[in-house]
């Protein structure tokens, strides 16, 4: 091959070079974006679904009532006769309603964390519930069958992200809005929609996409590199093969000398791109390194300079630092998660016995003022990889010990029993249990069936899940809120 053709084909594979790694930046760019407009859907939603839950329990219950004051007035808009009572002793009392009481938890909410919730219909009843442009178009939507709508947008004080539900009716909403009475259960009566600062989101975001830049960046440059050194490597080959062409006598020693180069060049070159396809993917996926960043100068900013902070600066940045906790712990899980379905199954026996005493031996030592009774089977042993079955027993005994905090004496029970002939193992609980109407979201990633009162990512059970189906079983619970829960699972 003459020496133009090898810079010709190193020209193009430059070239195809320049095409892969900007197609792979601009998606990388483009996913870090939906990543980081998806966390930020999760906490709406997260926020979304506490007013809603609190508007069906006010709803079920037929409202309630608050005593008149400056900031509680009654609602003008409410039609029931029993809107304003009075007590024997003459305190007035006003009746609140989902749609009054949302109203106020926004205003709290604006007060605390600079969160709009604003309830809202094609018909309000209250003018103050009219629809802006974007909630009309979000009405739309709904009657269109989306389930939620939510976007990136700009607003007076920098970029907002607003999200917005549809609000459903049923038997609940018919004692307070007759107007819905022709209406079947399940219609759409309006939207709720929270609306907050973006400006957290894109500064991480900015981080991460300058991450990505430079990532790129030092990847195409050091590719670029090894081309070149391979460009010229090749041609120097080529050259001595023509020039030990010229003596045939000296042909198959110079070929031989040129194959064992030609080899040894060869492996090199594979070992260089393998730790460049290592470094690119490790270094690509670890969001953890901005997160350190924002952590670490929160950490210098709170212990050197706290000093000259009021006590409403030391709590914005004592809340930068516990968010970044959680987004790191939220990170590892998600890693842990993703690793699991990588991981080759070694299948050996495992006493779950003994595991489990000595997972709740670690609980005690950790949290020696708690009162847990403890039963553990003896002799339970399956068939599975050691350290992954230590992940699902870990998280059962860990989700049994937390959901039993908040009882004086808490109860675990570890156990074997057969159902229709097969084998099946079980951690019971006398915690906080859960309703079983929603039990079909217990093991989905986020998905948390508890308040805030209970820590946690909402990865566990996800993560026992997959690791349960890898070796082949399947995992489910029956529990009754306030009386406990049960985790059966199966190990072929």
């Amino acid at each position: 091959m003459h020496r133009n053709s090898i810079v010709s084909y190193s020209y193009l594979i430059l070239v195809l070079l320049m095409v892969v790694t900007g197609l792979s930046l601009w998606f990388n760019l483009r996913l870090a974006a939906e990543h980081y407009e998806e966390l930020a859907a999760q906490m709406g939603r997260s926020i979304l679904r506490s007013i809603i839950a609190t508007r069906q329990w006010n709803a079920e219950h037929g409202g309630f009532y608050l005593p008149v004051s400056d900031t509680i007035r009654p609602n003008p808009y409410l039609e029931d006769p029993r809107r304003d009572v009075e007590t024997t002793d003459g305190l007035k009392l006003t009746k609140i309603n989902p749609a009054y009481m949302t109203r106020l938890l926004g205003e709290e909410l604006r007060k605390i964390q600079d969160v709009a919730i604003h309830i809202t219909s094609s018909v309000p009843v209250n003018p103050a519930n009219r629809p802006d442009e974007w909630e009309e178009q979000a009405l739309r939507g709904f009657e269109e069958g989306k389930p939620e709508i939510w976007s990136v947008e700009h607003g007076h004080n920098g970029k907002m992200f607003r999200l917005m539900t549809p609000l459903k009716s049923d038997a609940a909403c018919f004692s307070c809005h007759e107007m819905t009475k022709h209406r079947r259960p399940g219609s759409i009566l309006g939207g709720i929609s929270v609306s907050f600062p973006y400006a957290p989101f894109g500064r991480t975001l900015a981080v991460v996409r300058v991450q990505i830049v430079l990532i790129h960046s030092l990847f195409f440059v050091l590719t670029t590199a090894v081309l070149i050194f391979f460009s010229r490597v090749n041609g120097e080959l080529k050259r001595e093969i023509a020039e030990r062409s010229r003596a045939e006598e000296h042909a198959r020693l110079a070929n031989t000398e040129l194959e064992r180069r030609v080899a040894e060049r060869t492996a090199e070159l594979e070992a260089v791109n393998r730790e460049l396809e290592t470094f690119n993917y490790s270094v690509s996926h670890d969001l953890r390194t901005p997160l350190t960043s924002i952590y670490g100068f929160g950490k210098i900013l709170l212990d050197d300079y706290g000093s000259r902070l009021d006590d409403k600066g030391r709590g914005y940045v004592e809340r930068i630092l516990t968010a970044g906790k959680r987004m790191n712990r939220l990170i590892e899980s998600l890693l842990s998660l993703a690793r699991l379905g990588r991981e080759e199954i070694r299948r050996e026996p495992v006493d779950l016995s003994h595991m489990a005493s000595m997972i709740i031996e670690e609980f005690r030592f950790r949290f020696p003022e708690r009162n847990v009774k403890t039963t553990i089977a003896d002799g339970v042993v399956v068939n599975g990889d050691r350290r992954l079955m230590r992940v699902v027993i870990e998280n059962l005994v860990g989700n049994a010990w937390k959901y039993t905090g908040d009882k004086e004496t808490a109860v675990i029970e570890f156990g074997r029993c057969e159902l229709t002939g097969e084998a099946v193992y079980y951690i019971r609980d006398n915690g906080a249990g859960f309703d079983m109407s929603r039990a079909h979201r217990l093991f989905t990633p986020f998905e948390r069936l508890h308040s805030s009162e209970f820590e946690g990512s909402g990865i566990g059970l996800a993560t026992v899940r997959r690791t349960i189906e890898r070796h082949g079983g399947r995992i489910w619970a029956d529990a009754m809120a306030g009386e406990g829960a049960t985790f059966y699972f199966t190990v072929p």
